[in-house]
């Protein structure tokens, strides 16, 4: 690994990360209806960005994706495993971008069904693009769209909204239910935790204290961006300045839209096509790196570097974006699956607690099972809105539980693991 980041430039890569059509679009949808307390999901980001400075040091020390670090300290069996769990939280992303795509093709008027079948082609299509070439590319087209949504915030005379977003933050979190809070907050703040796409940055910082500042930067700058897209949104429904959208998914690309129109002729058009990009180079790095986990699950098989990896990974990814769920709803989802199953073991590993690799086996096939479960049961009328935090919550206590079961049924865990340490 070339590790040759400043704490600048970690900050500035896990900015861009987490900056995408995920938070954009998320929260202006959020917005519409919880007004500055659709910024819940840019807050929860830039908190995990804290959280995960506390153990970056150690982190960085390993030089090792959070698949191999288990792999590591639990055999290669459980590496395989966090693999494919990898895989579930990565499809609610790309769901998020093919979410995001289609919002923007229906706008440009291409019908729904030509919309899903268009993004995902084109996604795999820029999966196959030079990284480096399409990474540089989705990053433009993301800073032209942040341009223009500063410009917007003008227009809408909303500066003093977005000056007054912590109060007015705090105020309308109570139209949420407090196990959405919970949800919400948990997901999305420990999935950066324990994310690879994150984990990836603090790991190619040049030293350890880069690798903590830059964490430590990001989440301030986070904080400082997270209320941009719900203070236009709020700004313009409280001027009357938003059309009657028949997709909550397409406010910030509207807004976007017919602000740029307003500068010059076919603005609006060219701001539309660089968002589409935005989601095609997000959709594309997610895609690889899905790619990657299941090739890391399948290295010692007969099917490892298969050709159908890809279309797999973007079939499953299609199949949670036609759900009835908003972008931050879909990604939550599966973020619960993903923290309840590996949640503990990671814990454990960062407390430099030595589990043995079948207790670790069990630990997270227990959080597994009880977090899908109860995902099913919501499927059938269970539960309701309270479904993803009960996931998350139960799957997390049992997988505990099971941990501390075996420590004191085994006579107690002995031993210090040094992983983390090296």
């Amino acid at each position: 690994m070339n590790r040759a980041l400043g704490s600048l430039q970690v900050a500035a890569l896990l900015v861009s990360a987490s900056y995408g059509i995920g938070f954009l679009f998320g929260s202006g949808e959020l917005a519409l209806s919880h007004g500055m307390a659709g910024s819940i999901y840019g807050v929860a980001t830039g908190f995990g960005m804290l959280v995960l400075a506390l153990f970056a040091r150690q982190l960085w020390a390993t030089g090792l994706p959070v698949w191999d670090l288990f792999g590591r300290a639990y055999g290669k069996q459980l590496q395989g495993v966090v693999a494919l769990l990898s895989l579930i939280w990565m499809s609610g992303v790309l769901a998020a971008q093919i979410q995001g795509g289609v919002a923007v093709l229906e706008l440009l008027g291409l019908e729904q069904t030509h919309s899903h079948l268009v993004i995902l082609l084109l996604i795999y299509g820029a999966s196959r693009l030079d990284l480096r070439f399409a990474s540089a590319l989705f990053a433009m087209c993301l800073l032209a769209s942040a341009a223009v949504l500063v410009y917007a915030l003008v227009v809408a005379n909303g500066m003093g909204v977005y000056l007054q977003a912590i109060p007015a933050f705090t105020e309308d979190l109570s139209t949420f239910s407090a196990s959405r809070v919970v949800a919400i907050s948990l997901a999305v703040g420990l999935l950066v935790c324990t994310g690879a796409d994150y984990q990836q940055f603090v790991l190619a910082a040049r030293s350890p204290l880069a690798a903590v500042g830059g964490c430590v930067l990001a989440g301030l700058l986070l904080f400082v961006i997270a209320f941009l897209p719900s203070a236009v949104v709020v700004a313009m429904q409280s001027g009357g300045m938003l059309g009657d959208l028949v997709d909550t998914k397409q406010v910030v690309p509207w807004v976007l839209g017919q602000v740029a129109g307003s500068v010059g002729q076919d603005a609006d058009k060219l701001m539309l096509i660089a968002l589409s990009v935005a989601a095609l180079g997000a959709g594309a790095a997610i895609l690889r790196a899905m790619t990657e986990a299941l090739a890391c699950a399948a290295s010692s098989s007969r099917f490892a570097g298969h050709p159908i990896f890809a279309p797999i990974a973007l079939g499953l990814s299609a199949l949670l974006a036609s759900r009835d769920q908003g972008i931050v709803d879909t990604m939550v989802s599966v973020n619960v699956v993903y923290i309840a199953s590996i949640g503990v073991c990671f814990a454990t590993m960062v407390s430099g607690i030595v589990v043995p690799p079948q207790h670790a086996r069990w630990i997270v096939a227990v959080g597994f099972a009880a977090s899908v479960s109860v995902h099913l049961a919501g499927w059938l009328g269970q539960h309701g809105e309270d479904t993803d935090v009960v996931s998350l919550l139960l799957g997390c206590f049992l997988s505990a539980g099971t941990a501390l079961w075996f420590r004191f049924a085994a006579g107690g865990w002995t031993g210090r693991f040094s992983g983390l340490r090296r």
